[in-house]
């Protein structure tokens, strides 16, 4: 017999021997490590299949949870027995469970930054006067902005702005503000008349306008020199101005009090079911204020966030990319990078990039902020070639996405070591599906191994458009059937704005995607629709990989973080038209409770926990047509 061998029969012996004593002794309690939770008789969606079919993988009974993880998943023997004195019991009573869902795309730090304006004027003045112009015609709009410069901001506080929004339509940016803005009714060259030394902003979104005076105040917080270049190339869009300007100057100075914002509004949408969502940060200091969330403790929801910071007023957008790391995946349990970004490369309609034929006073009004050539394309092609992982974090038409297809080829060619493999590995993403992908795209973002981010209400947006680019073109709007067929994965986003105490529910918002119906009832391109399974999968485990975090999250299994919801109803079974009357009772992230509704923690015997959401289901509103009335387009309406 070989020595080692012998050792190996020693010890056996040695064990055999002990385990008489170790039977006669009891364990101390530090060495025995029970599930702090266990949820039982129940119906639990794994939802652990991948797969781009219907199919929601493995349903079981029971779940158990130990720390912030969840320890095991079967049947209600199986769980039940890892049972301790100290494990807390759910008897679900035939209750569905899902994982937490997951947003791909929302703008949740934004909507609690409107409700802390709104809430806060007298320290929101201490920056801007925001007003609101509206009128019959242009030369109101002309009386309203003169009257507010010359006498409500006659006298304005240091540093302190005017802003003032004009009309625009609603979501489908019809409206006659944007026309007076994009026929230049009012340019720079006039405000700067009315206006010499007050900073002025007029928003009719996505078109604004500064004054000169606002220009430069604005670059200046940013130390960029105010040129005219620098001008175009970092202030492309509104949204870098709206959502920084009282941002990165009032809370510069009041860090905790936009981190205790923000925490309390990312509770809130923790009570609609989410427990991980995405998005870009625009304004400095929210990344500032995360980080205090984040080594506090305080997170209510993990957040993967896109690093727009090279083009945070930046002036040298590609260079700023060349001094970058590839950081995409890493960071801390709930706030890491999932790569870098420009924010849009195009806004909305009418400014939007796309190939579809139109009347020339609408193509004339698209706007490509991507084009060959330019900035944008420098920087894209910048960020790719220094191997960092690209994301459009905001894309409307698809002549746009052609652009950026381009640049991933083009880079494969520059760089041998950026090969096929290499590109599909990064999982280069795009978001909202307004008018894209056309059919001809997704047999190339398949082989460039994309994904694409999908609005429910998207379909609301893009529908009075076809007006403009003709119902043949309705199969581009959120076409997401067609595009899992061709192998893109796709992802379901949304925005909820929450803080004021009630919402939507999610299944309401998301459901379209199922009825391919507007709000007002219209049918659009049904051939898109997806079934409820899909639907489900598109929020819980494929955005997962849009997050670069499929083995910690998006699904139910040993070893992953135990973020999951209770549902009020079966979300598999209850008739389709019920679907937006699903919500969650009870959210769970890491292993602890964030949010318990009211009617459910009776039932369990304890009190409430988190934010009491009034929740809304209705998705029939007959009267907000957008059709019913002629575009308020091409003069003054």
């Amino acid at each position: 017999m070989s020595r080692i061998v012998c050792r190996i029969f020693g010890v056996l012996l040695l064990f055999a021997g002990l385990a008489p004593v170790l039977r006669g002794q009891q364990l101390p309690a530090e060495l025995i490590q029970y599930p702090e939770l266990i949820l039982h008789n129940g119906k639990i969606a794994t939802m652990d299949d991948a797969s781009l079919g219907n199919s929601i993988g493995r349903t079981v009974q029971a779940l158990a949870v130990r720390g912030d993880r969840i320890l095991a998943v079967g049947s209600n023997d199986e769980i039940l027995r890892f049972a301790g004195p100290q494990t807390r019991k759910i008897d679900l009573k035939g209750r569905t469970v899902l994982p937490g869902l997951i947003n791909s795309h929302s703008h949740m730090h934004d909507h609690t930054l409107q409700l802390w304006v709104r809430r806060n004027p007298q320290k929101v003045e201490q920056v801007m006067k925001r007003f609101t112009v509206t009128g019959n015609n242009y030369a109101d709009f002309t009386k309203g902005i003169e009257l507010i410069i010359k006498e409500q901001m006659a006298r304005p506080l240091p540093g302190q702005w005017a802003w003032i929004d004009l009309p625009t339509g609603g979501s489908s940016g019809t409206g006659m503000g944007i026309q007076y803005l994009i026929e230049n009714e009012m340019d720079r060259q006039k405000l700067d008349a009315l206006a010499p030394q007050l900073p002025v902003f007029i928003l009719s979104h996505p078109k604004f306008l500064l004054n000169t005076a606002a220009r430069n105040a604005f670059l200046s917080i940013y130390e960029v020199p105010p040129t005219d270049e620098n001008e175009k190339i970092a202030l492309t869009q509104d949204t870098t101005i709206n959502r920084s300007l009282v941002v990165d100057q009032y809370f510069r100075e009041h860090l905790d009090e936009l981190a205790d914002a923000l925490e309390d509004g990312l509770k809130h949408e923790s009570a609609l079911g989410f427990t991980t969502f995405s998005s870009h940060i625009v304004g400095l200091r929210i990344h500032d204020a995360y980080l205090k969330l984040v080594r506090g403790g305080r997170m209510p929801i993990r957040f993967g966030y896109a690093d727009r910071m090279c083009q945070q007023v930046e002036p040298d957008m590609a260079g700023c990319f060349i001094r970058k790391g590839d950081v995409a995946g890493l960071g801390h349990p709930y706030f890491w990078n999932v790569g870098v970004t420009l924010g849009g490369i195009d806004a909305g309609p009418p400014q939007i990039c796309t190939t579809m034929e139109a009347p020339k006073e609408f193509k004339d009004m698209e706007r490509c902020v991507l084009e060959p050539g330019n900035e944008y394309h420098k920087a894209i092609r910048a960020a790719m070639l220094s191997h960092l992982r690209f994301v459009v974090n905001h894309n409307y038409g698809d002549k746009t996405m052609d652009y950026v297809m381009d640049i991933m080829e083009e880079v494969m060619k520059t760089d041998p070591g950026i090969t096929l493999d290499y590109i599909r590995n990064m999982r280069l993403t795009s978001d909202h599906c307004g008018f894209y992908p056309r059919a001809a795209q997704l047999p190339r973002m398949k082989n460039l191994g994309m994904m694409i981010s999908c609005a429910g209400r998207i379909i609301n947006r893009s529908t009075p458009w076809l007006k403009v680019y003709g119902d043949v073109h309705a199969n581009r709007i959120a076409p997401v059937k067609s595009a899992l067929t061709a192998g893109v994965m796709t992802t379901a986003e949304g925005e909820f704005q929450v803080e004021d105490g009630e919402s939507e529910t999610v299944l309401a918002q998301y459901f379209p995607l199922i009825t391919r119906k507007t709000d007002w009832g219209k049918s659009v391109a049904a051939s898109e629709a997806v079934d409820r399974n899909t639907l489900m999968k598109m929020m819980t485990v494929w955005p997962s990989y849009y997050m670069l975090k499929e083995k910690e999250i998006g699904t139910l299994a040993p070893g992953k973080y135990a973020d999951f919801v209770i549902l009020n109803k079966d979300y598999f079974s209850v008739p389709e038209q019920e679907i937006p009357t699903v919500y969650p009772v009870m959210t769970v992230l890491g292993g602890k409770t964030t949010v318990l509704r009211e009617e459910y923690a009776k039932e369990l015997g304890v009190p409430a926990v988190g934010p009491q959401l009034k929740l809304q289901f209705k998705t029939d509103d007959k009267d907000s047509d957008p059709l019913k009335g002629e575009f308020e387009l091409g003069g003054e309406g």
